[in-house]
Formats: C-alpha cells, structure tokens, sequence
C-alpha cells in the first residue's frame, strides 16, 4: 500500500477534524474542544503561513495520516497534529510523515523540533524516541500532563 504525501488544501479540512479526533478518541483524550487544539480550525494560518508546513497522506485518495508543523522561533519548530487512521495504523504511515516534515522544516531552515504529547500516547512516544527525540520535561495541556520532547536535525 503506497502513501502519497501532499500539502494540504482546504478540501482537506473535515477529514483532518476527524483524524485528528480519532486520534484523541483512541487514546481515551478526547476533552471538549478549547484552545489547545483551535490550530485544527485554521490550518492556512496556523501552518501554511510561510512559516510552517501541513501535510496529508493518502492511499486509495483516501487521507489516512496526517501531521504538520509551525514557527515558534527562526530556528525551531513545534510538531503538532501527527495522526493515522487507527485502520491504516503499522504500516509505517507516521514515520513517512515525519520523515517529510523533517524535510521540509530543515529546508525552510529550522533546527530542531519540539512537541508534546500524552504520557499514554506509547505508540507516539515510541515513534518519536526511535527518530532521536529526547524527553525534556512535562506541561500541563487541557487536563492532562503532557510530556515534551525536543529534536535538534543532523
């Protein structure tokens, strides 16, 4: 099964609402929607404002992964929204979004990355350990205590 990775367009919009709650659904997150996740409603200026980058993948035109990141300085960048469809899961989706993220955010000339997730999260935090990010504290997000990570690029 081949993934096509592409930036994305607002067409795109319901169907990265929905991955983006699947994901949450699946690991029990689900709160009511606030501010920590309004970046969902406004992809274009949150993300592809220059500053940033949003992609999709999909196989048989169907999007089933997704992720994207944003400015916090000139030099890092904060990865946020990495999603794959629970039925599209271990197929290594995740890790070639990642892949093209980091891609892209070094030739926009970012340094590193940093993100949080859910201490939960395992599959999360397993893709992000295996690709050199490193634990560098917690926060707390909504109700939960989040862990944080930080990746410094080759």
């Amino acid at each position: 099964m081949t993934l096509l990775i592409r930036r994305y367009v607002e067409a795109d919009h319901a169907r990265v609402l929905e991955l983006h709650l699947l994901g949450l659904k699946q690991f029990d997150a689900v709160s009511p929607r606030g501010s920590w996740d309004a970046d969902v409603d406004d992809i274009e200026g949150v993300y592809l404002n220059g500053k940033g980058e949003f992609l999709v993948g999909e196989t048989d035109g169907k999007v089933v992964a997704i992720g994207g990141f944003r400015w916090k300085t000139d030099k890092v960048a904060e990865l946020k929204r990495m999603r794959v469809d629970p039925e599209y899961q271990r197929r290594g989706f995740g890790q070639a979004i990642l892949d093209e993220l980091e891609k892209r955010a070094k030739s926009m000339g970012y340094t590193s990355f940093f993100l949080d997730t859910l201490p939960h999260m395992a599959p999360a935090r397993s893709l992000y350990s295996k690709n050199g990010f490193v634990q560098t504290g917690t926060k707390k997000v909504g109700r939960w205590q989040a862990v944080l990570y930080e990746k410094t690029f080759e």
